[in-house]
């Protein structure tokens, strides 16, 4: 019986919520209610602030599951091939194809093949890359 009466009080309770507050709550179903939950997520990001004991903390992290949830349903990303993520993370460290060369002991026309996706990357030269650039070596698997 007390039991009942706890699930009546909160169901009373979410009724008297305000829309903005129970859109928190519901699936996201378009791009406008994505805007939204960006906004709130933003703001109650700022209100719990990385405490887990904050009484919103449980919404904000609702919310961000299902932003990602929407987001990986309406905006799915291909994997990169590893070629280029080789590529990027050249840039991104200024490695030279010369310089990677040296370091994994290959030739540099190995490297340059590597890099431009006419080199198959074996799990040998996965662990060599990761270990290079302090990468998982997931990274390389496209």
């Amino acid at each position: 019986m007390e039991h009942n009466h706890t699930l009546e009080h909160a169901a009373a309770a979410l009724t008297q919520l305000p829309a903005a507050a129970r859109e928190w709550l519901s699936p996201i179903r378009d791009d406008d209610q994505l805007d939204r939950a960006l906004e709130a997520q933003a703001y109650l990001g700022r209100l719990v602030a990385g405490d887990l004991h904050h009484p919103l903390a449980p919404i904000y992290a609702g919310l961000i599951e299902k932003i990602q949830a929407y987001e990986t349903e309406h905006f799915p990303t291909e994997p990169t091939p590893p070629h280029v993520m080789l590529g990027f993370l050249m840039d991104q460290q200024g490695v030279r194809q010369h310089e990677l060369a040296q370091r994994m002991q290959l030739h540099q026309s190995n490297v340059s093949r590597l890099v431009s996706g006419h080199k198959v990357f074996t799990a040998d030269l996965i662990k060599q890359l990761s270990e290079i650039f302090k990468v998982p070596p997931a990274v390389f698997i496209g």
